[in-house]
């Protein structure tokens, strides 16, 4: 009982900083998402590395289109850890929707159509070959290695009746109206918030607060399996990007658990900065 109230304790704090701080008329979705970060960062043993954001691009690959395509990975990198050791990860697409027709019509549903872009959903939900551009080098299987779809997401910031929400859903899951255009109409299905997918891993949640929930629950993102190569390249990033950020004074521990304890100085990041952030939750010091 005392885990589960520490827990609810720690989410309340979060929500409460992300939105006195947070100002959904002024904020874009660069600054919604990096608010909601500080507040989890802040209120729990999480860390938070903020990158310089802009028109980064820093993947190619080939649409389901056939055209070559340019973008961002995403975001924002979530990897969380659980007490067994256990890491999950999921690229995270900010998006901010100021006016829903769904919402509109009925207020408080969880249904939500959102502005997206076509090639950031091709990319995230398809998740096929990639190649890094600039200071960005991940292995061309970083996406498809994963056989769960939940290593790519979307997070939709939204006004609610009262307060500013999010609606998080795994991007496989997300409904894209037209192909044809660049930047086509999307939705979410909240009937998915029933259901879970793979391991245990959410679909949909529609709300600051169920989303926290289960991002503090782990069970936000895709497994990742130390047998794999381009799951370990990610880990070796995220730890890597933590301590150039950090001087090292974050607690790596389940990083270095997956890797085996590998030196840490694996990945080069001498160069500028390839405009993802991370955030790095560690649900073991939440409860």
């Amino acid at each position: 009982m005392r885990s589960i109230i520490g827990g609810y304790r720690v989410i309340q704090r979060v929500i409460t900083d992300f939105r006195t701080k947070a100002s959904f008329a002024k904020n874009n979705e660069i600054a919604l998402f990096r608010n909601l970060a500080s507040a989890i960062e802040a209120n729990s043993c999480s860390t938070f590395i903020n990158e310089t954001h802009g028109k980064v691009c820093n993947v190619a690959f080939k649409a389901i289109t056939g055209k070559k395509e340019i973008c961002e990975i995403a975001d924002l990198l979530i990897v969380s850890c659980a007490p067994s050791g256990a890491l999950r990860a999921t690229f995270w697409q900010a998006k901010k929707q100021k006016k829903s027709k769904w919402l509109g019509a009925v207020p408080g549903s969880e249904y939500l159509d959102f502005d997206g872009q076509f090639n950031q959903w091709d990319l995230l939900r398809r998740r096929p070959l990639i190649s890094g551009i600039g200071p960005f080098c991940p292995p061309s299987d970083l996406l498809s290695s994963f056989t769960s779809a939940s290593i790519g997401s979307f997070g939709v910031f939204y006004q609610g009746i009262t307060d500013i929400e999010v609606n998080h859903s795994v991007a496989e899951f997300v409904a894209c109206h037209n192909p044809t255009v660049k930047r086509p109409k999307m939705s979410i299905n909240a009937y998915l918030g029933r259901y879970y997918y793979s391991e245990a891993e959410i679909i949909v949640r529609a709300t600051l607060s169920t989303f926290l929930e289960a991002l503090f629950s782990h069970q936000v993102g895709a497994l990742l399996d130390p047998t794999v190569n381009a799951h370990r390249w990610l880990v070796k990033y995220t730890r890597t990007k933590a301590n150039n950020a950090r001087g090292g004074n974050v607690d790596l521990r389940a990083f270095n658990q997956f890797l085996n304890d590998e030196p840490s100085n694996d990945i080069d990041m001498s160069g500028p900065s390839d405009g993802l952030s991370v955030l790095i939750v560690n649900w073991q010091n939440v409860v």
